[in-house]
């Protein structure tokens, strides 16, 4: 696609000031509109999970020898272990940078482009939402966790708004406050002119805008407005195919042959049984397949990897919250550990066929988050109300004969409930350190956790929350270093 690597040439901040090569070569609204899209959208949070206790890794002593220092720092919530002076560059930090180069490019010259105007409109605002996106990525993992009393004073991270003048503007660290009402900003104008269905999977429409905007909202507390833009996510959501994948459908379909051959659905917990398990998994891990354009995707975007979360080590902490008429478990964890060299409890992410969407936004998330807010107003009716999201989204993906509604008599409970839900919901994707970030923040939550008998405990204001910016980024700007 064109230009696609066009920022590579660089780093840093680097990123937001080298005009590309070939920039004479957009002139037309599609040569912009192919700057929206990659061959391989990563965005690489993989010690994130770690760090928000959701994976492990396949062999316990690499982790304890430290054999890769970020994912044992992470994992074992290691204050004392210098991140910052190890992470001389960041995948994550260049290529979100790499992306924002690309939309500056669109916003600051799609009005010269050849084409029609309303081309030129629906680039402008796929390219002010995903550069709100790719803000809101950078701004939740190299800045600290917002808290309204003093955002506008933390320091957050460069921001760009448009393409550069000259090529020794330097670039200028924004505070947190400041970055969130670029981004809301952002989203604002752009929603108008999403299209109501994007080209593919990998392009923004108005339903993402929505979602994107109570997220935000969401993550700022500020939770009236996140309930109405989830409200209009849902109102648009038809318009754009999507809905809920109702996951019955597949389990009614396989689960009567299985029954009917091995007179289980199941693996049974017993040696003998070796045979029967495998090909019980087999139908399970590869017969169910979700794609990239499954309606229930706001946007898809890769992980570490295109095949994230497959194989990372799910952990027990995890694990241990699916019940077994869960059929997010059952479809994408092993039966047991492949490698009895992990730690013990944690199983591996299996599944190839569904494409668990690690690093974008499913229409799942609009639920959770209804549900949260009204969890937090806290009246009878509200909780009755946030209960009730949580069944639209768990009765799609629990079997149907054993699927038990969850209830809740105080906030206090609700809100337990909603939590868990989101991990279930969202586990191995990024949203599991977001939320350890925002969560712990705001209620002031020590977490602990016990590995091989030994109790770990992380602070609320660990420096750990934070990931450091790269050494290259320090040297080629000015930069203030947001952790350790």
């Amino acid at each position: 696609m064109l230009l696609c690597s066009m920022a590579l040439l660089a780093s840093c901040d680097s990123y937001l000031d080298i005009e590309p090569k070939g920039r004479a070569q957009l002139k037309t609204t599609e040569d912009y509109l192919g700057l929206l899209e990659e061959v391989s959208p990563n965005y690489d949070h993989a010690f994130s999970l770690n760090l928000c206790n959701e994976a492990s890794w396949y062999k316990s002593e690499d982790l304890k020898n430290y054999t890769t220092p970020l994912r044992s720092a992470a994992f074992f919530w290691d204050e004392s272990y210098d991140r910052a002076g190890v992470t001389i560059n960041e995948t994550l930090y260049n290529n979100c940078y790499s992306r924002i180069t690309n939309y500056n490019i669109i916003v600051s010259n799609i009005h010269k482009a050849e084409g029609p105007q309303e081309e030129r409109d629906l680039a402008m605002a796929q390219a002010k939402i995903m550069r709100a996106y790719n803000y809101f990525f950078l701004l939740n993992t190299y800045a600290k966790p917002y808290n309204p009393a003093t955002a506008n004073t933390d320091h957050g991270i460069i921001v760009r708004e448009r393409m550069f003048e000259s090529i020794e503007e330097p670039g200028i660290q924004q505070s947190v406050g400041y970055t969130y009402d670029f981004i809301q900003q952002d989203i604002e104008e752009a929603i108008p002119d999403l299209p109501h269905m994007a080209l593919n999977a990998f392009r923004p429409d108005k339903t993402f805008g929505y979602a994107l905007k109570a997220k935000v909202h969401l993550f700022k507390r500020e939770f009236d407005q996140c309930i109405q833009a989830c409200i209009d996510a849902l109102a648009e959501a038809p318009a754009g195919n999507h809905e809920l994948w109702d996951m019955n459908r597949e389990y009614n379909s396989y689960a009567p042959q299985l029954k009917m051959a091995y007179g289980t659905d199941r693996a049974i917990d017993d040696p003998m049984y070796i045979g029967i398990n495998s090909a019980i998994e087999n139908i399970w891990k590869n017969g169910i397949t979700k794609g990239y354009d499954s309606s229930e995707n706001l946007l898809y975007q890769f992980g570490t990897t295109y095949t994230d979360p497959f194989p990372m080590y799910v952990t027990s902490a995890v694990l241990n919250l699916f019940d077994k008429s869960d059929l997010r478990e059952l479809y994408c964890i092993r039966y047991n550990q492949s490698h009895e060299t992990a730690p013990e409890g944690d199983r591996e992410f299996a599944s190839q066929g569904i494409k668990w969407n690690p690093a974008g936004m499913r229409l799942s998330e609009v639920y959770l988050m209804l549900a949260e807010c009204y969890a937090r107003k806290g009246s009878p009716s509200d909780i009755a109300t946030a209960m009730s999201y949580l069944d639209q989204l768990r009765s799609k993906r629990c079997i149907t004969a054993s699927y038990t509604r969850l209830t809740a008599s105080t906030a206090e409970e609700a809100m337990r409930h909603v939590r868990e839900e989101r991990k279930r919901e969202l586990f191995m994707t990024y949203n599991g350190f977001f939320d350890l970030r925002r969560f712990v923040t705001e209620f002031n939550e020590p977490q602990t956790k016990v590995f091989e008998g030994k109790t770990y405990t992380l602070n609320p204001g660990s420096h750990l929350l934070t990931f450091p910016f790269p050494l290259k980024a320090m040297q080629t700007s000015s930069l203030v270093q947001n952790s350790k």
